[in-house]
């Protein structure tokens, strides 16, 4: 059995749901071939690139329009017949490259670009693979929804009901969760990872992320924590951000608390497993990890589009604490350190979202489903 994965961008909350994916694959099903590949390497490099540089001056200068394109279904048929040509004119190296030659059973897509595209090459060449749409956010924009597309792995329940209201059938749709790696369903001893990460016990853990490229104000976080006196210590995690890790770095040495930076960390499960809270961007990634260990978590200013639906989802649900200003972040934190945060009402709202075994869940079903397709 052949499964191949399409992402977007090495650095994203879509190539670790990737990685996720083939490593319980791996794990559960090692007799299946999987192979991981980057849209963004074969296609046109001009398109590409171009298509990256707008999304993040977008999402920089202009938020709002980025909110519009987003999650307008107006837009989406607007530019509906330009997006199918520009699908068919980038598609030929990913076919020619890749999806002819590993003649996979099965395409798992993790963002809605690889998705369409997908889609196009399955109706264009005819091929009968199965295509799996795989969002890592909590709620679907309209560029998710095409009629090749053979089963959906939804984040959430509301999300069913997003995709019944655009009638696809409820027979492609499967509520399993964000997939994360099967690493963050793994208890590991948490005295032993106090001392790997030289995290002091007995000290209120804050653990900072920025996601994979250390997005967000988390400069000015950590400069809010720094004007008060109490009994914490802070890891933040820069993702592939040199230069925020070298302010961060350099702002060490004016902290009256223990303070630990890091780069691009692929132990992330074993930080949280370790830490009280979390203050984050709200990426779909990063916000069903920390559901997944129970980590109370503060969120920041999101990037327009899909991270303020997450927000909104999170806030909506009581799964996380909005950001507005430093006092409030204090407060936060004097709550928890007061006992003033009820941890068993908290696990009880999580269980609910929560999908620690996404990613075996995901694999599970679509070996499933091409086993029948063959009989």
């Amino acid at each position: 059995m052949r499964v191949l994965i399409i992402y977007v961008s090495d650095v994203s909350g879509h190539r670790q749901a990737a990685r996720a994916i083939k490593q319980a694959f791996q794990e559960e099903y090692p007799w299946v071939t999987v192979r991981e590949e980057n849209l963004f390497r074969h296609g046109n490099p001009f398109v590409t690139c171009s298509l990256d540089s707008l999304y993040y001056t977008l999402i920089k200068i202009a938020p709002w329009f980025w909110d519009i394109i987003w999650d307008s279904r107006e837009v989406y048929w607007l530019t509906y017949l330009l997006r199918s040509v520009l699908y068919r004119m980038n598609y030929h190296r990913i076919y020619r490259e890749v999806i002819k030659p590993f003649n996979p059973q099965a395409i798992i897509c993790t963002h809605s670009l690889s998705c369409a595209i997908c889609s196009a090459i399955k109706q264009d060449k005819k091929m009968d693979y199965l295509l799996a749409a795989i969002p890592t956010d909590f709620h679907l924009n309209p560029y998710w929804f095409y009629k090749n597309v053979d089963v959906y792995f939804l984040p959430q329940i509301n999300s069913k009901l997003e995709c019944l209201s655009r009638k696809v059938p409820s027979c492609k749709l499967h509520v399993s969760g964000i997939p994360i790696s099967p690493q963050f369903s793994r208890k590991k001893d948490k005295n032993y990872l106090r001392r790997k990460w030289q995290i002091k016990d007995g000290l209120f853990t804050v653990l900072i992320m920025g996601g994979g490229q250390g997005l967000g104000d988390m400069k000015e976080v950590v400069s809010a924590l720094s004007k008060n006196s109490l009994p914490l210590q802070v890891i933040a995690v820069t993702g592939t951000n040199r230069k925020l890790k070298k302010n961060l770095q350099k702002l060490s040495t004016k902290l009256s608390f223990p303070f630990r930076v890091y780069g691009y960390v692929r132990e992330i499960d074993e930080l949280m497993e370790v830490s009280d809270l979390l203050v984050t961007k709200p990426g779909g990634l990063t916000t069903a990890e920390a559901l997944s260990k129970a980590l109370p978590m503060v969120v920041v200013d999101s990037i327009a589009g899909q991270e303020r639906r997450n927000k909104r989802f999170l806030l909506e649900k009581g799964l996380a604490f909005e950001l507005n200003g430093s006092s409030n972040l204090i407060s936060i934190i004097q709550r928890f350190i007061n006992n003033g945060f009820d941890r068993g009402l908290w696990q009880e709202k999580v269980k609910d979202v929560a999908k620690v075994n996404s990613s075996r869940e995901i694999a599970s079903k679509i070996v499933e489903i091409i086993e029948n397709k063959g009989r």
